[in-house]
């Protein structure tokens, strides 16, 4: 159960008796409306991209995707040569489609490997055993996946292929953090999509493709992968992007560079959409080190990133006071009072504020501390005292997270 006095000053905490039927009758309530609301669900950011594959004529599309007026059907054994495939590796043809490139990463692993197609379309897959079968071709797997996942094995992917498919990803951030839980520590995702440049690109592609390369590669990356090569020559109509899943277990996908975290796909208690929480900073930190409050904020918002939801499915706020006042000193005044040249932890608000973490400084810890507002970095605000802060936020459903 929230605890109520927590939140207030120590020298309250001795209130008599009397008050303690509200405190317990107000946070109640503040649980009540936490648990009780509603959490988010992600929409589409294509709606309707797939529906002509629930149910596709597979020889239509056979005739349509394995055609040499098609770059990458033209282009394919250059491609496969550029995956460097390795013997007894796993593959992940996403998007297998009629398994085109299924059927040649099948020669590449050979008879120790194995390749998983995956498709939201049973027709195709069907289509893929059949000519698996007929081709003698044993090491190859089918997934029927969702709109939403991959529905990969975590820890079993050396390769992923994406080819021109990502554009029909009607819910990314999902899709890639499932990814990312399959893939193997080094494991590589190939990404080939079109190029949707105004100007250049046909109307087809810029009415069809949702965005342009740098929108996917940020998607991408943000789910923990990071951007290795690419290949500007090859493709024309097409871009070829080789990212990888980094050796480290520890990821950042949400705050770059801070609040490392282990990703636990198959855990109870996975983040929800929806919440919110307020976080209490007193605690001291020494004036080269990041306050462990923001830390604490910054690794909540990558365990969301890592679970395929975005910082805007979490409302955060955090207030500094105690101790932690310092924290939010502008760079000249942490080195007139510590004599460390930046502050360490401003680089780390930023990116939160970004985020849309809400972070606030203590009126009454400022006055106490000596420290004037023209001493606050520029963008953010004052409240009046902690103390409400954290009445308020919890009135409104916030959970409490103290950090002392």
């Amino acid at each position: 159960m929230i605890d109520f006095r927590t939140i207030l000053d120590p020298t309250l905490r001795g209130a008599p008796p009397v008050f303690r039927p509200l405190a317990i009758v107000f946070v109640t309530a503040c649980q009540l409306c936490f648990f009780a609301a509603g959490f988010a669900q992600d929409k589409s950011v294509k709606p309707g991209i797939n529906d002509s594959f629930r149910d596709p004529n597979v020889s239509q599309f056979t005739e349509r995707f394995e055609i040499e007026s098609r770059e990458v059907f033209a282009l394919r054994d250059q491609i496969v040569q550029y995956c460097e495939i390795k013997p007894g590796s796993t593959v992940a043809d996403i998007g297998a489609g009629t398994g085109l490139f299924t059927r040649l990463f099948s020669k590449l692993v050979g008879d120790q490997g194995r390749v998983v197609a995956v498709d939201i379309s049973d027709n195709f897959l069907e289509h893929i055993r059949t000519t698996s079968r007929e081709l003698g071709l044993k090491n190859i797997e089918t997934l029927l996946c969702k709109d939403d996942s991959t529905e990969l094995q975590p820890g079993t992917i050396d390769t992923a292929f994406i080819c021109d498919t990502y554009h029909h990803f009607e819910y990314p951030q999902k899709t890639m953090a499932s990814l990312f839980a399959a893939m193997k520590p080094g494991g590589r995702v190939i990404l080939i999509d079109f190029r949707r440049v105004e100007g250049v690109s046909s109307e087809w592609t810029m009415g069809h493709v949702r965005a342009g390369q740098e929108v996917f590669e940020a998607e991408i990356t943000k789910s923990g992968f990071v951007k290795v090569k690419e290949n500007p020559d090859l493709l024309k109509e097409n871009y070829l992007v080789v990212f990888q899943k980094p050796e480290s277990k520890l990821v950042t996908p949400t705050i770059a560079g801070f609040g490392a975290i282990l990703p636990r796909p198959t855990a109870i208690e996975q983040p929800r959409a929806g919440a919110k929480v307020v976080f209490d900073a007193t605690a001291d930190a020494k004036p080269d080190t990041i306050n462990k409050g923001l830390d604490r904020v910054a690794r909540l918002l990558n365990l969301y990133g890592s679970s395929g939801l975005a910082a805007t499915d979490v409302k955060v706020a955090i207030v500094f006071h105690g101790e932690a006042t310092k924290s939010i000193l502008s760079h000249e005044a942490y080195e007139q009072r510590f004599g460390q040249k930046e502050n360490p932890n401003l680089e780390l608000i930023r990116k939160l504020q970004e985020a849309g973490v809400e972070v606030m400084v203590c009126g009454q810890a400022l006055n106490y501390k000596g420290f004037p507002d023209a001493e606050v970095a520029q963008g953010i605000p004052v409240a009046a005292s902690a103390l409400t802060v954290l009445m308020n936020k919890q009135a409104d459903g916030h959970a409490y997270i103290p950090m002392h």
